[in-house]
């Protein structure tokens, strides 16, 4: 359950600051933090007054003037995204990226010259744009699991698309893969290299010197494709949030 429609403002290190409440029948004590923007957010048990918000804010003036110095500014907006980098992998292949807007949301493969194109409404842009995106995560990432499984030889389980915050995949011991939808916004190599290390421990549940040479054995460039993927954490992980 959300707080005000309008945010608290909060006066830290010279300047006015917009603190957006948010009520939860789960919290036990009220909770502060910096999501992607930065986003500053007050999570409050339900029933909390305004003036103990507003307290609490003040007396963690400090903590938030120097939380805030730290948080880096993100893009979270896909529809930005796509006007800086209009492309995407589809499978096994990087493909060009256009955005159209239209009644319904849809997309349209045109692998004849590598382009994909991505329809939303004007009604909430990226939420319906996000809509299409996991789509397309879903269709191109199970084809490219059932297609580089099939190369190397293991058996898999269900492929399922995530909103993940923390990785970029998951295998479970009964061979099913998690994996964030944000995959299809790296270049095949690295999309690759991501479902090879998940297909990995379907032979080496653990990270030991045997998964690592099983890895090698795949792809002999795993160690700079996973240096690549540690830039790639901050651009990418905070979109569609």
């Amino acid at each position: 359950m959300l707080g005000s429609v309008k945010p608290l403002i909060v006066h830290v290190g010279g300047r006015d600051v917009e603190v957006w409440t948010k009520y939860s029948a789960r919290a036990l004590r009220v909770r502060l933090a910096i999501q992607p923007g930065p986003r500053v957010v007050l999570t409050l048990p339900e029933g909390t007054h305004s003036s103990t918000a507003m307290r609490f804010l003040q007396e963690h003036g400090d903590w938030l003037h120097h939380a805030l110095g730290k948080a880096r500014t993100t893009q979270t907006s896909v529809i930005g995204h796509f006007a800086k980098f209009p492309s995407l992998t589809y499978d096994d292949k990087w493909m060009s990226v256009e955005i159209r807007t239209a009644g319904r949301c849809t997309y349209t493969l045109r692998e004849a010259d590598d382009l994909i194109v991505l329809v939303h409404t004007e009604t909430h842009p990226e939420e319906s744009l996000m809509r299409v995106l996991r789509r397309v995560a879903q269709d191109g990432l199970e084809k490219a699991v059932h297609r580089i499984a099939k190369k190397v030889g293991v058996k898999i389980g269900a492929v399922s698309i995530r909103n993940q915050s923390t990785r970029w995949g998951s295998c479970s011991s009964s061979g099913a893969l998690s994996l964030n939808w944000r995959l299809i916004l790296l270049p095949p190599a690295m999309h690759d290299h991501v479902i090879l290390h998940e297909l990995a421990h379907r032979i080496h549940m653990n990270h030991s010197e045997r998964f690592w040479s099983q890895l090698e054995a795949w792809d002999p460039e795993w160690k700079r494709h996973d240096q690549e993927l540690t830039k790639k954490w901050n651009v990418l992980m905070d979109l569609g949030r």
